[in-house]
This record gives C-alpha cells, structure tokens and sequence, in this order.
C-alpha cells in the first residue's frame, strides 16, 4: 500500500467522523462484553450460543449499516467536492466502504473468536463465520446509503434502517415461514432447520438486493449536487 492511498485513507476516515467509526465497533464490542458477562454468570451453553448468533448476525450489521448511512451529506467540504472534476460519487462510496470493512472485520474477529471458543449457534457451521453476518450486512448497508440519498437526511435513513431491523426481529417467525418473505429475511441461518439450499437462496437474495441498492445509490449520486439541499441532521 502507497504512502500516498495510507494517506487518502487517514484522511477521509477523519472526513467520516469518530461517531461513523465508533457506531461501527460499538456493536462488536458490546456483543464481546455481553458474551463474557453471560459466560461469568453461568449461562447454559445453548444461551451463549444463541446469543453469539444474534450479536454476529443481527445487531453487527445494524451498527454498520446506521454508521455508514450517517456520513451521508455531513461532509462540510461536500460544495467544494462537488465542484471539482472529483468524483463524490467515488470519495462517498470509499467513505462508506472504510466504514463497512471495519465493521465486517470487527464482525469477522468476534465471530471466530466465538466458533473457536465453541459459542456458536448450532448447525450454523464454519460457513456461518462469513454468511451469517455478510448479507444482512450488506443488504442493511445499501439500502441505508440509498435511502439516505434519495431522502437526503442521515437521520431518515438510520430511522428506516432501524425500523426494519426491528420489524423482522419482532416478525421473524412470519418471515421464516412465508415463501415469499423469506426472500429477504435478514436472519435466517442452518440454525433454523431449513435445508442449506433454501438459506443459500435467501443469502444470495440478501446480497442480489443490496447491490441493487447500492448501484441504484451510484446512480443518483450521478448528481451529487442535489444532496446540497439536503438534511445533513
């Protein structure tokens, strides 16, 4: 790696903001803390497992996702930006993309620490290392960047992300078993009993759609001006 890419990267890591980078690691490490208290305390094996789980696959990519959505228009150099032959297409997306790669490296090290220790939810397997995380990751992610795009407000995207989330956490079980829902339920893992080929196709579902989102998002961001007469609250 150039001085000059270490450089870029430095740079616009402090463009993003300490809360983007610390919203991405507060999942892992509250997720860490909460595993060793429920280990201290003597919970069953099958609760740390379950909860491993959850943290890896649910709360990590919420975390990022409302990370990654927050940057959106809250660069106060953003005019200037625009106004030169630099691409904010390219600088949001690498802004973004710092954001998602330290959270998925977060998540990563969290959930192989969890499957060597032998906290891991139950038929999820070494695969589960990788795709129980990656595709809600990715999917929550995209669509947060889109929405906070096209609505041009931070704070609308993370309340839409947030709410989602929320509703397939408290509707899981409708999901899971509906065929057509199941397409783009976050959750879902070997876990749950259904075969691999049916977590195999909603995972791919998961990750068809996010890059959907986020090549619609490169889309609008054709006109980054228009994010100007955004809400950057």
């Amino acid at each position: 790696m150039s001085a000059s890419f270490r450089d870029r990267l430095g740079l616009e890591a402090r463009i993003a903001g300490p809360a983007a980078l610390i919203t991405t690691l507060a999942a892992p490490a509250a997720g860490a803390l909460l595993l060793a208290i429920l280990d201290a305390t003597g919970k069953p094996p099958a609760d740390l497992d379950r909860t491993a789980g959850d943290i890896v696959g649910a709360l990590c990519p919420l975390g990022v996702a409302i990370a990654a959505s927050s940057i959106v228009g809250r660069d106060r150099g953003a005019e200037l930006v625009m106004t030169t032959p630099a691409s904010y297409r390219r600088v949001l997306f690498l802004r973004a993309g710092l954001v998602f790669v330290l959270g998925a490296a977060a998540t990563f090290i969290i959930a192989g620490a969890c499957y060597a220790l032998g906290g891991w939810p139950s038929g999820q397997g070494a695969a589960g290392l990788i795709m129980l995380w990656a595709p809600p990751m990715a999917w929550l992610t995209a669509l947060g960047l889109l929405v906070a795009v096209t609505m041009r407000s931070p704070a609308a995207a993370s309340g839409l992300v947030g709410g989602i989330w929320l509703a397939q956490v408290l509707l899981g079980h409708d999901m899971k078993h509906n065929a057509v829902l199941r397409g783009q339920y976050l959750f879902i893992t070997l876990a749950d009993g259904f075969p691999g080929r049916d977590v195999a196709i909603t995972q791919t579902a998961l990750l068809a759609a996010g890059v959907t989102a986020a090549a619609a998002t490169g889309l609008l961001l054709a006109r980054p001006e228009r994010l100007l007469a955004g809400d950057a609250s």
